[in-house]
């Protein structure tokens, strides 16, 4: 006999998850000054949690905590290598060597 699920059947929502939507962004878009600090403030605690669960001979969770401490510096890193590519691009313009 099959459970049936008392909330009757489920609708599609309209409007997509938030995750979704943060996923639909420009990959251009740079992440605020704010945004910064926050990634580079959990790469540091990642990376300190990461040390303790690997103390603790918790490799699942010390896997799990430098995957986000590797995701955190990859956004740091990113956003410092496209401000030294405007930073120099920028100069490059300005020094007239802007394409017609």
């Amino acid at each position: 006999m099959a459970i049936r699920d008392s909330r009757g059947p489920r609708r599609k929502s309209a409007r997509p998850a938030p995750a979704a939507a943060r996923l639909q962004r420009s990959p251009r878009a740079s992440p605020t000054r704010d945004a910064l600090d926050v990634a580079s403030y959990i790469a540091e605690l990642a990376a300190q949690l990461e040390a303790m669960a690997l103390a603790a001979d918790l490799d699942l969770l010390a896997y799990l905590l430098g995957m986000a401490r590797s995701e955190a510096d990859l956004v740091c890193a990113s956003a410092e290598s496209a401000d030294r590519w405007e930073d120099g691009q920028a100069a490059f313009d300005h020094e007239g060597y802007s394409d017609p």
